[in-house]
């Protein structure tokens, strides 16, 4: 492809002498620029792309793209990561271009809403490909996306692939036949406007809680970057119970969706009406949109399954689904791994649930969940830590949180990266009710074990933070962690 096709919509002028230059690739890593790639300069939060353009160019870049005025033959942008997007969606052939696109965004319940559609939507004979915090799928295929990023760990990342994987990707699932993408939209990729090219048949808003602050700053700016999905989306599915995605019913196209009782007045499209929580075996409501009702049934406990499954059937149904698939698909949707997982064989005197909450709100409807499906005085404990490098403000929440709704706390390490763990306890501990029973355990593992073997006979131990990750992020770098095979072999030993 040609330097001038490949830097359309990117608001570059493009010197006559390079822009039939034929383009073998992009990069904004300059390690891996190869003779006849584009470098894009991206200033990131610890290094600036800036200052290793003449590296790239000493390895064989035919030009260099930066938002700064460099002159020396750089092509100026106005936004270097803008430009990037658009340069890989022309570099991929506008992959998303022709299937029908569906984004979720939203700080808790993006990655079970995805899995919800996916399977609604495989239902009613779809070929989907899905990108979520999980995984990336094309039908039943795993894609390895290699964590989303050449250069960065980022927790957007790992969610919404960067422009360099996720269009690559997209025609990966375009060629192959996909005809509905569903992918999380996270506000890391939408305030670097790493979708911009993307045009989202519907985008599903879950709600907004604290999350990303040490990025975003504000809760404001952090509803902002969610936001600005609304824009080129041509549907918005709204959690009309949250107050801050509310905001977003006055866009054309948006369908509200509430779970609570309206009052007078308050617009509501799709509703959830005799509501009932049936423990262990799931929920199951009435789904209420006009002159339509029928019951719909999930054996996925909690009152946020009731949330999650409207927004995602809502979605669907907006996109000309029949309700027959989506009450056949929920009815055996079961959950997302790393979800409210059971990691404890039958038989167990005692259950270890994995589950992914990091942030205040996540933990907070966790443990209130598994309290409304334990039987009364069951004992239930808690393992948390939070991750290095991320939102600070988070972590005396939790420790409030975790303390307040478990009857036992044990606080851990959970991806320290850069920062010492123990300052991140510490930090976690302000929160923390030290009247309550609770334990420090900086060692992840040990701190497993030892919940384990202490459990007493139908206690509920919850693992809380890594949910489907298998690896821990150290000072050192990643290395491998499971948790499940950590309980597994410390369940064995406890029942021999």
């Amino acid at each position: 492809m040609k330097l001038s096709d490949v830097m359309q919509q990117t608001g570059a002028i493009v010197p006559e002498t390079v822009a039939s230059a034929e383009i073998g690739g992009i990069s904004s890593d300059s390690r891996k620029v190869r003779p006849g790639d584009v470098f894009v300069c991206i200033r990131g939060t610890r290094k600036d792309g800036n200052e290793f353009a003449r590296e790239a160019i000493a390895r064989g870049a035919v030009a260099v793209v930066s938002d700064v005025q460099n002159g020396g033959g750089f092509i100026t942008v106005p936004d270097a990561r803008a430009a990037e997007s658009a340069m890989w969606n022309n570099f991929t052939g506008d992959p998303t271009d022709g299937m029908k696109v569906i984004a979720v965004t939203g700080t808790n319940g993006k990655t079970t809403v995805s899995y919800m559609l996916r399977e609604i939507f495989r239902e009613a004979g779809y070929l989907t490909g899905s990108v979520t915090t999980v995984c990336s799928m094309i039908g039943d295929e795993t894609v390895d996306t290699g964590g989303g990023s050449s250069v960065s760990d980022a927790a957007a990342a790992m969610t919404t692939p960067d422009p360099e994987v996720f269009y690559p990707l997209a025609a990966r699932m375009k060629n192959a036949g996909v005809r509905v993408l569903i992918f999380e939209a996270s506000s890391h990729a939408l305030a670097q406007r790493k979708l911009d090219p993307v045009r989202p048949d519907a985008a599903v808003f879950t709600n907004l809680s604290e999350e990303h602050l040490d990025f975003h700053l504000t809760m404001e700016n952090y509803f902002l970057a969610k936001a600005s999905l609304a824009d080129r989306s041509k549907k918005l599915i709204i959690n009309g119970d949250d107050p801050y995605m509310i905001r977003l019913s006055g866009h054309p196209g948006s369908v509200v969706c509430r779970t609570s009782l309206p009052v007078f007045n308050e617009r509501c499209d799709f509703r959830a009406l005799r509501r009932k929580l049936l423990g262990v075996r799931g929920v199951e409501y009435l789904l209420y949109s006009g002159k339509d009702v029928f019951r719909v049934s999930v054996p996925i406990p909690g009152d946020y399954t009731i949330g999650n499954s409207l927004l995602a059937s809502a979605a669907a149904l907006s996109e000309g689904v029949s309700r027959k698939s989506v009450v056949s698909a929920l009815c055996r949707f079961r959950g997302v791994p790393g979800r409210m997982y059971r990691a404890t064989p039958e038989g167990c005197p005692f259950t270890v649930l994995i589950d992914y909450a990091h942030t205040p709100a996540a933990l907070d409807s966790l443990l209130r969940t598994v309290r409304e499906t334990v039987r009364p005085g069951a004992r239930i404990t808690v393992l948390f830590g939070c991750g290095g490098d991320r939102d600070r403000s988070k972590r005396k929440k939790m420790g409030a949180v975790a303390s307040s709704l478990a009857d036992f706390t044990v606080v851990t390490s959970d991806n320290p990266r850069s920062e010492d763990p123990d300052l991140i306890i510490k930090e976690i501990m302000g929160g923390v009710d030290r009247e309550k029973p609770h334990a420090v355990i900086r060692d992840r593992k040990a701190a497993i074990e030892y919940c384990i073997s202490e459990a007493i006979p139908g206690e509920v131990v919850i693992l809380a933070g890594k949910g489907h990750e298998k690896y821990e992020i150290t000072a050192d770098g990643k290395r491998p962690f499971d948790e499940e095979k950590i309980v597994t072999e410390s369940v064995m030993r406890r029942l021999k």
